[in-house]
């Protein structure tokens, strides 16, 4: 499921989500070209170095548009910036899961929160 380049830390793993029960749970008209869109969090185990990560994710097709932006957490969960870069980048959406590769520079593992939104 993910990749690691040599020398990071232990892979991460999804700790916790808020992913919707139902595709349909939330659901509003958006209009335009955008038929829907869908908004969840993950929570990860510690990590550090670069990995390629999958989210899981019965909404998301293969024509799907998928942002997924990342922050360090506290014990709580609660976001924040610190002194780490943390970077996502080369983002593919699949059948029902998004795979994205994630860049967390700094020399011990770290807690993270990456945020996601669905376009179909």
């Amino acid at each position: 499921m993910a990749a690691a380049e040599p020398s990071a830390s232990e892979v991460p793993q999804i700790a916790d989500s808020s992913q919707p029960d139902s595709p349909d749970e939330g659901l509003a008209d958006i209009g335009g070209n955008v038929g829907a869109v869908w908004r969840a969090w993950w929570t990860w185990t510690p990590g550090n170095g670069t990995f390629n990560l999958q989210i899981p994710w019965n909404v998301i097709g293969i024509d799907s548009t998928v942002v997924i932006t990342a922050s360090e957490i506290d014990s709580n969960g609660n976001r924040f910036v610190g002194a780490a870069p943390f970077q996502v980048s080369s983002i593919a959406p699949g059948n029902g899961v998004a795979t994205f590769k994630i860049s967390i520079g700094w020399n011990s593992p770290l807690p993270m929160r990456t945020d996601v939104l669905v376009f179909n």
